[in-house]
């Protein structure tokens, strides 16, 4: 297969993953594929990486298949010791870096991280990147090493700064529907949802429909307007960034159609939006969505996914009562609002959590907030930190 058939699979998988979460498996092994590593890994998380430092999503793919042991091994044992995490989090977005780089020669002599999980990873000789997402957060991959016996190319690291833009889309688009509570939804059932504004265009960009939240952003007219069935932005500046985003994803007939994001700033921040314009493939059409070529998302910035409780309970090794409890914790909630909430004494909220800083063997809780935030999955689930959830016994 040529580079470029390689690209063109890769980004249709892309696109295709951002909407339905049984693809992303398929779309990961062929970015290994393309860009000729033996295997990546795939962080999401809130903030700046060299400021936050949080994870909301972890996903490590080799070859072609998931290493769910090796995300469970790296928030047990080594994401709060990871040397590679300050600077990484000061890379430019979008650079491509040598993990070695990543590291002092000191450190490359004692690093957990880089002599023992690396090793057993293949990815001591790997690339790193970072990666601005929209509304303020981070995506960082690590690459494994190539599958090159002399090493990475010039071809191979210009094939990943090629699809990287598309990376970064296809999780921008996925996080605004988790957000939303529609991941995996079919194009039907997103004129249904009331967490999220989605429109549905033509091959000719023409609006097929919207749902109600859509309608309601278009009634008003200070982001987003319909103007004889055409979708624009109100603003002249805006409006070309956007025809341009729709151009991409709506190419003429033949043409390699790609996804792209913007934000339209306005003076109040809860009017600001994310717009995530995605091409739709012809596997996701039905009968009532046949002439749908591509979906259009606004979502204001601002929200994040906490993790299920359940993915905590089995990734960090606890009780059911000591995964809620450390969900509220990551959720921002203190002691005395969890007490409050689960209707327990503050003095058993601190048994629970010092019976977890024991399991961990960590003896902060901003230790424990960190793995908890590195739980999250890219499987879709959530958590919704203004419902705390009811005491319930082991």
């Amino acid at each position: 297969m040529s580079q470029g058939d390689l690209f063109q699979r890769t980004l249709a998988l892309l696109q295709r993953a951002a909407l339905e979460d049984g693809y992303w498996l398929s779309a990961a092994a062929r970015f290994n594929e393309a860009t000729g590593t033996r295997g990546h890994g795939l962080g999401f998380g809130p903030g700046h990486p060299d400021r936050d430092g949080d994870l909301l999503a972890l996903r490590f793919v080799f070859g072609r298949r998931r290493r769910e042991d090796w995300e469970r091994a790296y928030i047990r044992d080594y994401v709060t010791r990871d040397e590679r995490l300050p600077p990484w989090g000061r890379l430019p977005s979008g650079e491509v870096v040598h993990t070695r780089d990543l590291l002092t020669e000191s450190e490359r002599k004692t690093s957990a991280v880089y002599n023992e999980m690396l090793r057993n990873m293949r990815g001591q000789d790997g690339l790193n990147v970072r990666l601005d997402g929209p509304a303020e957060t981070h995506i960082v991959i690590a690459l494994a090493d190539s599958i090159e016996t002399a090493g990475w190319s010039s071809g191979q690291v210009e094939m990943i700064e090629r699809l990287l833009p598309h990376v970064g889309h296809s999780i921008g688009v996925r996080q605004a529907l988790v957000d939303a509570r529609a991941y995996g939804e079919t194009l039907a059932g997103l004129l249904d949802n009331t967490r999220t504004c989605a429109i549905q265009l033509d091959r000719r960009g023409r609006v097929v429909e919207a749902n109600d939240v859509a309608c309601e952003i278009l009634r008003q007219r200070d982001a987003l307007i319909d103007l004889g069935g055409l979708l624009r932005a109100t603003r002249q500046a805006e409006n070309v960034e956007l025809q341009q985003l729709l151009a991409g994803a709506l190419p003429p007939f033949g043409g390699q159609a790609v996804g792209g994001s913007m934000v339209i700033r306005r003076p109040s921040p809860s009017k600001t939006l994310i717009v995530h314009v995605n091409p739709v493939g012809a596997e996701l059409r039905d009968g009532r969505t046949h002439r749908v070529a591509a979906i259009v998302l606004a979502v204001s910035p601002g929200s994040r996914v906490w993790v299920d409780p359940d993915l905590v309970a089995s990734a960090l090794g606890l009780t059911p009562t000591e995964s809620r409890l450390a969900v509220m914790l990551a959720a921002g909630h203190t002691v005395r609002d969890i007490a409050a909430a689960t209707g327990r004494k503050e003095r058993s909220v601190h048994w629970h959590l010092q019976q977890m800083f024991r399991k961990q063997g960590i003896g902060r809780q901003a230790d424990l907030v960190r793995r908890v935030l590195s739980i999250q999955t890219l499987s879709g689930t959530t958590f919704d930190p203004k419902s705390p959830p009811r005491r319930k016994d082991h």
